[in-house]
């Protein structure tokens, strides 16, 4: 991948938040991928008569739904409105859950599945506990996310001081929306872009999963988005530039 803003830790982009290139690099790339990604699933709009319950209808709707809730993020990202994009984390996970969960072999799925075209609530622990019972590698995975995006959500003392800066004897200063702009301190924006980095990457695997696009084609699709020539980092420890040192030497030689 080019932009390292892919796969990087939520933590790390939050202590050290000023990679406003890369994350512009990101921006671009993952709004090329999730317009590739939306136009290839928009195909199927017209496919199903409304009274087919099948879980393959099923899967196709909530994946357009959590695709949509991606692209939201990823422009009220761009805007600086991290507080409504943080809400839709969750909301994108908790979709794509339950669309993998009708793609899973679990004996009780299709009862549920008749109970969600009968417009009842599937909660998002039926599929949770699914997976802790079959795969434990994918439940460690999840559980990383579940606890990131449930302090977003259910606000915490942590979750809403990222929009807040300290003054003078450590006093807390809002800096959110003014009637002059946005003031949002950086850390948050930079640790928020890590975490949909992160969301979209899962999205992507989800899909290919649940058969709604080839592997072939998710490669294809990437190698569109991804841009050829890397923005690295601007700031990075001794160690790094180090790192950086041997491997043009090595290259080199």
């Amino acid at each position: 991948m080019t932009s390292f803003i892919w796969g990087r830790d939520p933590q790390e982009a939050y202590q050290n938040p000023y990679e406003y290139e890369a994350q512009n690099q990101f921006y671009r790339e993952a709004s090329k991928l999730l317009k590739l990604l939306f136009e290839h699933m928009i195909k199927k709009s017209g496919t199903y008569v409304r009274d087919d319950q099948s879980a393959e209808k099923a899967i196709w709707m909530l994946s357009l739904d959590s695709l949509e809730s991606l692209i939201d993020c990823l422009d009220l990202l761009k805007d600086k409105k991290h507080r409504i994009a943080g809400r839709l984390f969750r909301d994108a996970v908790e979709t794509m859950d339950i669309a993998s969960y009708f793609n899973s072999n679990d004996p009780r799925k299709d009862k549920h599945l008749r109970d969600w075209y009968k417009d009842k609530v599937i909660p998002n622990s039926i599929y949770r506990n699914y997976i802790k019972e079959n795969n434990e590698q994918e439940w460690e995975v999840l559980q990383r996310y579940y606890k990131q995006l449930s302090r977003i959500n259910h606000r915490t003392y942590r979750s809403l001081a990222f929009s807040y800066s300290l003054g003078s004897n450590k006093r807390l200063i809002y800096e959110g929306r003014y009637e002059s702009g946005l003031m949002v301190p950086p850390h948050v924006i930079a640790m928020y872009y890590a975490l949909l980095s992160g969301l979209i990457s899962h999205f992507v695997l989800r899909v290919v999963d649940c058969r709604l696009i080839s592997a072939e084609e998710v490669d294809a699709f990437w190698d569109q988005a991804l841009e050829k020539e890397v923005i690295e980092r601007r700031f990075v420890s001794p160690k790094e530039i180090f790192e950086r040192f041997i491997k043009k030497v090595d290259d080199i030689t």
